[in-house]
């Protein structure tokens, strides 16, 4: 038989148990109700977005009615940030004045009765000086004016972040400059009516998708030469007469030149179209233009402007010295000798020239060092061995080159001037169409004689200068390129004189060929 407990027993017991200390657990946290959470943000779809030194936090509308405001905590929690909220609107936050960087972001809800929600993490980048300072201008492809326009071309962009590139410009006497965007999918821009001579851009760049803060890459010019044909100078009174470009942004010129007596390097500026340089004793100067941008002056490249003249002798007056004698005794036109007509001979000269003719011999004649005829030359002999001293070394004895004698003279040619000129630079043109330069003299020496006798009397010339390297003579001559180096000297200094009677003697000449031949020879003076 089991023994029933009564009923009176058990209640007794519950209430005792139910009364015990073990009570203070829970009564703490039960004491105002029970916890209430808010409903947790989706970290997918809360946004950081970079700006300039600041990041816009953005947060979607709410499914959760209670949300009144959103609390953010950053640097450690050591920063912190509560903004009211309408959860059915989309809310944005901007946090300012911060430090270039990247930042962790913690964000959580509560409402008004400071129930919250459990708190979610995202990253944002706050942009500044330090990455603007990176960016660089989208890379021109080409640019040109076309009429009154002037034409930009760009290879296809692939920047996401560029939204494209600005420009400036301005005309003389204007105010406003003139502007264009030409839009990162363009690859072509044009800057209608364009009559500047310069400009300005830089490209616009926007770090992330739905910001609002535009970053710039650095300003680059566009900036005009001075064009050498239009500037005149006055070499008596060391002035500059300049044109002034239509161009709004142009603020003057300034020149530089090395002083060569110093060595010292002096600059002179001017805001006008002329300019007289102070103490000037240079051989030439670099102008360039200036132009000022808000407050930056800028230079455009140099163009080198010789204040130094180089004035060509009038060649109309010449004479040639005739040719008067080849001693082989072979026909005309045959290594032979050749008379020049009285026109062009000198009524004071006459001398011996180892003269080896072949083609057109009429035209290679002394006067073809003048006529302006460049494909006509004087083709003399070289003689022995390979300078002027070998030559008078052999004396009598026959050179095998072309079967023409030679006694030993030296190798040169005499020009009668028509009357006593002043000169201090010479230039001569080789024979066009040689791929070597076999037929060119290597050095030569310059005289000159004021007196007629000086064909007989070698006692009558004056030195000038000797031994003189000729430039380009190692060179092919390249007919087809007047400007080859290998086609002329160029303008050669010597010793400044005055004579009326020139020789010039071949000194020295490359040892393969049987002759050297000189198409034009120039004398000169420069001041």
């Amino acid at each position: 038989m089991k023994n029933k407990i009564p009923f009176s027993i058990v209640l007794a017991l519950f209430l005792l148990y139910s009364c015990s200390p073990m009570d203070y657990k829970y009564s703490d946290f039960i004491k105002d109700g029970p916890i209430t959470y808010l409903t947790k943000l989706d970290e997918s779809e809360v946004k950081g977005v970079g700006g300039r030194n600041r990041i816009r936090i953005v947060i979607p509308p709410l499914d959760d009615p209670r949300a009144s405001k959103v609390e953010i905590y950053w640097f450690n929690k050591r920063e912190h940030l509560i903004e009211s909220i309408n959860p059915s609107e989309e809310t944005n936050i901007y946090i300012d004045d911060l430090v270039e960087a990247t930042y962790i972001f913690e964000l959580s809800i509560t409402d008004d009765k400071g129930n919250g929600s459990i708190p979610v993490a995202i990253t944002a980048t706050s942009y500044g000086d330090v990455w603007e300072s990176l960016l660089q201008n989208r890379l021109i492809a080409s640019k040109e004016r076309e009429g009154d326009d002037f034409i930009v071309t760009y290879d296809v962009n692939i920047d996401k972040r560029l939204l494209g590139t600005e420009f400036e410009w301005k005309q003389d006497g204007e105010e406003t400059p003139h502007t264009l965007f030409i839009d990162s999918v363009q690859t072509t821009g044009y800057l209608e009516n364009f009559k500047a001579s310069s400009f300005r851009y830089r490209s616009v760049y926007l770090p992330e998708p739905g910001g609002e803060d535009l970053f710039h890459s650095p300003w680059e010019y566009y900036l005009e030469a001075p064009d050498a044909s239009e500037i005149e100078f006055d070499k008596a009174t060391t002035t500059f007469t300049l044109p002034s470009p239509n161009d709004g942004f142009w603020s003057g010129y300034v020149f530089t030149w090395t002083d060569k007596a110093t060595g010292e390097t002096k600059s002179q500026s001017t805001n006008t179209g002329s300019i007289t340089l102070n103490d000037y004793n240079g051989l030439a100067v670099t102008c360039k233009r200036m132009y000022e941008f808000d407050g930056v002056t800028v230079f455009s490249e140099g163009v080198e402007l010789s204040t130094v003249r180089y004035i060509d002798l009038d060649r109309g007056n010449w004479y040639a010295a005739p040719e008067t004698r080849i001693s082989d005794g072979s026909p005309l036109n045959n290594n032979s000798e050749s008379q020049i007509t009285d026109k062009n001979k000198s009524p004071y000269l006459s001398h011996p020239l180892f003269y080896a003719a072949s083609g057109l011999d009429a035209q290679i004649t002394p006067r073809s060092h003048f006529d302006g005829n460049e494909s006509t030359y004087l083709s003399m002999v070289k003689g022995f061995g390979r300078t002027y001293l070998d030559n008078r070394a052999q004396t009598g004895v026959s050179h095998s080159f072309g079967g023409v004698a030679s006694d030993g003279n030296d190798i040169y040619f005499i020009i009668d001037l028509g009357k006593e000129e002043s000169f201090n630079y010479f230039r001569l043109a080789y024979r066009p169409g040689m791929n070597n330069g076999n037929l060119k003299p290597l050095k030569v020496s310059f005289f000159g004689s004021n007196d007629p006798d000086c064909i007989t009397d070698m006692e009558q010339w004056s030195l000038i200068e000797e031994n003189i390297h000729l430039p380009g003579s190692d060179l092919p001559s390249n007919s087809s390129d007047p400007s080859h180096p290998g086609r002329s000297t160029g303008n050669v200094t010597i010793p400044e004189s005055s004579y009326r009677f020139f020789m010039l003697r071949y000194d020295e000449w490359a040892e393969a060929g049987n002759s050297v031949a000189i198409a034009e020879f120039y004398l000169g003076l420069y001041y």
